[in-house]
């Protein structure tokens, strides 16, 4: 429908200046900064060759400054006579001029090459340009003319919503994502193109606008649009040539690195083609949003065959790291690094992918993330150095990470300066992967002490049976600890930590463990904190009993291999762990038993049940909060409780706001997104069980 308005009297979208207006001067060169104090405006609609003034001129919010800029053919355009004429094709009340149509998309379509040409040679001054745009008034008629179905006019709102929050935020408001998903099908492939193509403005820059796309059901529309024929045709936007397929990749690439959207992108069946994209499309730009989609949407497993890359899309992807590293344009896209770096670390996962990533030196790019500065620097430091802790357990990798000059110097002085916890913890594992155990335990920040139920500390050297397990089976893996304890065991689990890093207490754990049950599961042997956990308990030669999670599982690579001929003990069905717990602790032995001193002197009797802070609501980490989460049918709220640092202590905050229970909705509603009122009433019901 609107595709089939637009191609009504379209003009040609190669922009040439308009003979009814001057040419102005060059004012700002590329490269050059304009100057600080703004230049005072001429009247507008005034000169010998204006256009006839209107009703509407003496409404026109003039900018505060003439901003002008080079054009393809090194002229200048008087970007305020454009903005003008927009202001004249939609009148005050809205009403369209239609007489004026033609000269709005000649103004529509300079504005557009003006500001890209800004963004793309990177001038100063960027935003302000956007600004003094979006301030003449002129989203009212771009949006009029997105509405009339002219793809010059999604291409120039998408140019102004580039970096630009606030642009996205009042498009969003002004309903364009409706009228996007609402047409999108029945469009033309130029004119899909031009709205994907501002879709991933809004993805990219403007994270409250996943939830309106959400909400839109554009995702199964994006998904059909990777599927289809001509989504690997290429259409001209202005400067720049893609294809159907790359802009939609880019829109689902941009929404996966967002966590809360996964299960919609998951459901809408996004993954497959994302894959089929990955594996033959032409263009490496399309090949690369899709692999970095799907490495955010199924990374954390490390099997799956999706997941498998080819070299020459190792290349590409590190081409493109590097040039974002520097600044650059690649394939005609300024990248992200941070986002990059996200893919990366999924990847880097398979343990194929590890070696070409080292083989086509992706970690001296890395190494470029790791001692460079970017935007969202922490996070992209976070990311690279989870992708360096991966590329760390294969031999051939780390010693090349070890030989990088500078690298493990920065890796450190992340550790020591970083003020996030995730990322110092990030560092931390790559640092111990590599073989550099002393420098994390130089910075041990305290052990975690055992305390009996009765509140009797245990002595520090107690020997201990350690629990090594992955978050997804906890609820089993403490049923095994209870019936441990019952039979006379000291047991540790990362829950009862009380004080220090994970790695520190997860070191402490396996020193002083006289036994270490793994816990396998598909996820365990993914999880690179799980491998670094067993690894260190085979070089501490520690007794290590494997216990099998997950029914039919059988562990390959590092874990098969580790793992051996060690005999299983089968603990996947929850209900016959208490039948089973009798061959476990036959092979247990004595190891991890609590002795006759501390019977005597520490505990009433065999039956002694640990205890420790840790078990408090109010001294849960994020962590446990995010299990807790899981086990109430909460899990797609994981990513805001994260976001907002939701600790024990915090979650006892928020039950007391209870006192006010439409304050209480209203903060789940707005800072935790949820919008559902049975989602709400469940929350407010666990609070009160929790703390009840």
């Amino acid at each position: 429908m609107l595709g089939q308005f637009a191609q009504q009297g379209r003009r040609a979208t190669t922009w040439a200046p308009n003979p009814n207006v001057p040419i102005i001067p060059l004012q700002i060169r590329r490269g050059c900064a304009a100057t600080s104090t703004p230049q005072a405006l001429s009247t507008p609609g005034t000169g010998p060759n204006a256009p006839a003034t209107t009703g509407s001129t003496a409404t026109f919010r003039s900018i505060r400054s003439r901003v002008v800029a080079d054009t393809v053919t090194m002229n200048a355009v008087n970007v305020e006579q454009h903005l003008l004429t927009l202001s004249r094709f939609l009148t005050p009340g809205g009403e369209e001029q239609l007489e004026l149509l033609p000269a709005a998309l000649t103004a529509t379509d300079a504005i557009r090459e003006t500001v890209a040409i800004a963004v793309n040679t990177k001038m100063p001054g960027v935003k302000n340009l956007q600004t003094n745009v979006v301030n003449s008034g002129a989203l009212a008629p771009l949006t009029a003319l997105a509405r009339r179905g002219y793809p010059e006019a999604f291409e120039a709102l998408q140019i102004l919503s580039y970096r630009n929050t606030h642009v996205c935020q009042q498009l969003v408001e002004k309903g364009v994502v409706d009228l996007i998903s609402n047409t999108l099908n029945d469009s033309s492939v130029d004119l899909q193109c031009a709205m994907c193509f501002l879709l991933t403005a809004f993805a990219a820059f403007a994270d409250s606008s996943h939830a309106p796309m959400m909400r839109a059901g554009l995702v199964p529309k994006l998904v059909l649009l990777c599927r289809t024929q001509v989504g690997g045709n290429a259409v001209e936007m202005g400067s720049r040539a893609a294809t159907l397929q790359t802009r939609a990749a880019a829109v689902l690439r941009n929404l996966a690195h967002n966590q809360r959207n996964h299960a919609v992108l998951i459901q809408a069946g996004a993954v497959e083609p994302l894959v089929d994209i990955m594996r033959s499309s032409a263009d490496p730009a399309s090949r690369i949003n899709a692999a970095v989609a799907v490495a955010c949407l199924v990374g954390h497993e490390e099997g799956n065959p999706r997941l498998q890359l080819d070299e020459d899309l190792v290349g590409e992807m590190l081409e493109v790291l590097d040039a974002a590293c520097q600044g650059g344009m690649k394939y005609g896209i300024f990248w992200t690094v941070w986002k990059l770096c996200q893919g990366l670390a999924s990847l880097s996962v398979n343990d194929k992918n590890k070696e070409m990533i080292t083989a086509k030196g992706g970690v001296e790019i890395l190494a470029e993330v790791v001692m460079g500065r970017h935007h969202n620097q922490e996070t992209a430091h976070r990311f690279a150095l989870s992708a360096l802790w991966n590329l760390a357990f294969n031999d051939r990798s780390k010693a090349v990470i070890i030989e990088t000059p500078g690298l493990v110097d920065s890796i450190r002085n992340i550790l020591a300066t970083s003020e996030s916890p995730k990322t110092r913890e990030v560092a931390k594992g790559a640092l111990w992967t590599l073989g550099l155990e002393q420098d994390v335990k130089s910075l041990q920040e305290g052990g975690g002490r055992l305390v009996a139920s009765d509140g009797v500390e245990v002595e520090a050297h107690t020997q201990h049976v350690m629990l090594s397990y992955e978050w997804g089976c906890q609820q089993s893996v403490m049923l095994i600890k209870s019936e441990l304890q019952k039979a006379g065991y000291m047991t540790w689990m990362d829950i009862d930590k009380m004080s220090g890093s994970t790695l520190e207490a997860m070191a402490k754990a396996v020193e002083d463990s006289a036994a270490v049950l793994v816990c396998v599961s598909k996820r365990y042997k993914e999880s690179q904190a799980c491998r670094t956990e067993a690894e260190y308990a085979f070089q501490q030669r520690k007794k290590i009993v494997p216990v099998l999670m997950e029914a039919d599982y059988k562990p390959t690579g590092w874990l098969g291999a580790l793992m051996g001929t060690r005999l299983y003990f089968n603990m996947s069905d929850v209900r016959q762990i208490p039948s089973k717990m009798g061959s476990l602790i036959k092979e247990l032995g004595d190891a991890g038993r609590i002795n006759a001193q501390h019977k005597d002197t520490a505990v009433r009797g065999p039956s002694m049940i640990v205890a420790t802070a840790s078990d408090r609501v109010d001294s849960w980490n994020v962590y446990e909060v995010e299990e807790w989460l899981k086990r109430i049918r909460c899990a797609e709220y994981v990513g805001t409780f994260r976001e907002h640092n939701m600790d024990g202590v915090a979650l006892s905050g928020l039950h007391r706001m209870g006192t006010d229970m439409r304050f209480l909705h209203e903060t789940l509603r707005s800072e935790f997104g949820m919008g559902v009122m049975g989602h709400r009433l469940r929350m407010i019901e666990e609070l009160n069980k929790l703390f009840g």
